[in-house]
């Protein structure tokens, strides 16, 4: 089993790296091997627009060190993405590696697109951001979950939003059955990673990634 993380905050210890680093310590601990992919420190460039992958379906004629681990994802078992929200978006590393990920969308007959990343997949999301209200930046939450997983036919397996002052902890964005949980977390109840009931949510959504 192989899960991989894409990390998009380019801080290494920051909130965003702690939830994600433990959702893929969950995931190993359910026998998964992982690999972490730190956007920000490898060289990669944006989507050039080319269309290249409408003639050539599921593969990306821009060549960098992200090149590999989108081939990667065609053949893991998973994929969690996590991300800051800077200047109230996604941060812009991961708006890039979506770009990208437009490479695996492949043409279809009618409306849509098909997908060069086979069926069964499971897909997490990891979100970090300064605002109080979890549910401000949904659209966005949404927004990543549908073009980085979802939309490829991977099963969402689960979330977590981590604001100002508390966590929201959800089963599946956009689901029908998506059951959230609020964690009071923040500064007033000290830094994540020593939030006990975060980090145990986080190493669960790991093990959700595992299909049994």
């Amino acid at each position: 089993m192989q899960i991989i993380g894409f990390n998009g905050s380019p801080r290494k210890s920051g909130n965003t790296s702690t939830i994600l680093g433990a959702v893929l310590k969950g995931a190993e601990e359910a026998g998964a091997e992982t690999t972490e992919v730190r956007i920000h420190d490898i060289n990669m460039k944006g989507c050039m627009g080319c269309l290249s992958c409408r003639t050539k379906p599921g593969v990306c004629a821009q060549k960098d060190d992200l090149s590999p681990f989108l081939e990667a994802i065609k053949t893991a078992d998973g994929i969690v993405m996590g991300a800051p929200i800077y200047m109230f978006r996604m941060a812009g590393q991961i708006k890039l590696l979506v770009d990208r990920m437009y490479s695996l969308y492949t043409p279809k007959e009618g409306p849509g697109y098909g997908s060069a990343v086979p069926p069964g997949k499971t897909f997490a999301m990891v979100i970090s951001q300064g605002a109080d209200n979890t549910d401000q930046y949904l659209r966005s939450a949404r927004w990543l979950a549908g073009m980085g997983g979802t939309g490829f036919g991977m099963e969402d397996v689960g979330y977590i939003i981590q604001g100002g002052n508390a966590t929201t902890v959800g089963t599946g964005m956009g689901r029908d059955d998506d059951a959230t949980k609020v964690i009071k977390s923040g500064s007033a109840a000290g830094p994540i990673k020593d939030n006990a009931e975060v980090m145990a949510e986080a190493l669960a959504l790991g093990r959700r990634l595992i299909k049994k």
